[in-house]
């Protein structure tokens, strides 16, 4: 009752872990609920989040090749990334597939925190334009019941007292070929989850 993978997962900081300059994502809040798996959805509805992953300050403006995801939830399917990492990948890894994203204005990118127009653009909106989709695997493997990958990638299921958690994970063999990729802002880490 328990399944040990390689995690895939985006970070927003550099290899060092010394600049942690580096734009986040979220998904659009408000009164749309977050589709359960994206497979389920049209689109990914996500904005350019104002607020850190490791608290504060706000992020950066600097675009890694993968996006790190602000208040990610109980459902991590996947990674965001540019649109030609993510063909690249799914043409070299089987299980892979491609969702578009539909962006939103963050409401703090005119307004500041105390609700006063905002003078200058926001230091957390990318440096750069930039064409992100997200990279996911509608694979999934039951971490109580678990049977052997039939795919290079697959989301690891489980379901606990607050819902379903997921983990995109990947073999031994494409964890070794991810990481020879040498992609900044990714973590390819062995993973055991216990059903």
């Amino acid at each position: 009752m328990s399944i040990t993978a390689y995690k895939v997962e985006a970070y927003g900081h550099d290899r060092t872990g010394a600049d942690y300059g580096y734009v986040n994502i979220m998904y659009r809040y408000g009164v749309k609920k977050s589709c359960p798996r994206p497979e389920q959805c049209e689109k990914m509805e996500v904005m350019w989040a104002d607020e850190s992953v490791y608290g504060p300050p706000a992020p950066g403006s600097k675009v890694g090749d993968f996006i790190m995801t602000w208040l990610m939830g109980s459902w991590s399917c996947g990674v965001f990334t540019h649109r030609k990492i993510a063909g690249r990948l799914a043409d070299i890894f089987s299980g892979l597939k491609i969702k578009e994203l539909e962006w939103f204005e963050n409401p703090r990118e005119k307004t500041l925190k105390n609700g006063k127009p905002r003078v200058r653009r926001a230091k957390w909106l990318p440096e750069r334009d930039v064409d992100l989709v997200y990279l996911y695997s509608d694979c999934y493997i039951d971490a109580r019941n678990p049977t052997s990958p039939e795919t290079d990638f697959f989301t690891v299921t489980r379901m606990d007292s607050w819902g379903v958690s997921t983990w995109f994970m990947c073999t031994h063999d494409a964890a070794q070929k991810l990481i020879a990729m040498d992609f900044e802002n990714l973590a390819v880490k062995e993973t055991t989850i216990v059903g």
